[in-house]
């Protein structure tokens, strides 16, 4: 069977007017409607490390701690920094916990990173479901090892490194619900 395509679709007063049969067009756009959500509705956790941040260097839960309250999968990341360092590397990595609250590691076999190089008010993103990457001078995108966590599990920023005098750095993943 092939899927139908997910599409934002708004349903009309006369697709289901009074004594207006029920059409494959209705059933169609309800389709696409429910498609589009499955693929494209996302909740976020963002960590944002405002001002000099290089103080929260290897600070547990620094600026909280994210529990999946369904089974989910990671979707995609998005990361900035808005003022480059004179120095460094910016490291942001993401850490998991299994429900009994025991580290697992890291999420990511290759951790996001913003260095000198990169301009003030740099971002980096990744979309997994779209696959489509935005990787300017300077940054280094991640790779994903983990994205599906079950009920009860958690993740937790940890700023590896920082730039010197950087300000300004936050990154966010995008997740959801899946069966």
């Amino acid at each position: 069977m092939a899927e139908i395509t997910p599409k934002r679709s708004t349903i009309q007063n006369e697709d289901v007017a009074f004594r207006r049969g029920v059409s494959e067009s209705i059933l169609g756009k309800i389709g696409a409607q429910n498609n589009f959500i499955n693929s494209f509705q996302t909740d976020i956790k963002e960590w944002k490390l405002n001002g000099s941040y290089g103080v929260a260097s290897q600070t547990t839960f620094y600026d909280g701690v994210a529990s999946f309250f369904f089974n989910s999968e990671i979707v995609g990341v998005f990361f900035y920094n808005g003022r480059a360092g004179t120095s460094g590397v910016t490291t942001l990595d993401i850490k998991w916990l299994d429900t009994n609250g025991v580290l697992q590691g890291s999420i990511f076999s290759v951790s996001p990173q913003i260095n000198t190089s990169a301009s003030n008010e740099t971002i980096g993103f990744r979309n997994l479901q779209t696959n489509v990457d935005v990787s300017p001078t300077g940054v280094t995108l991640p790779t994903f090892a983990k994205t599906t966590f079950l009920q009860g599990e958690s993740i937790f920023l940890d700023l590896t490194t920082s730039m010197v005098s950087a300000q300004n750095c936050g990154i966010t993943i995008f997740y959801r619900p899946v069966n």
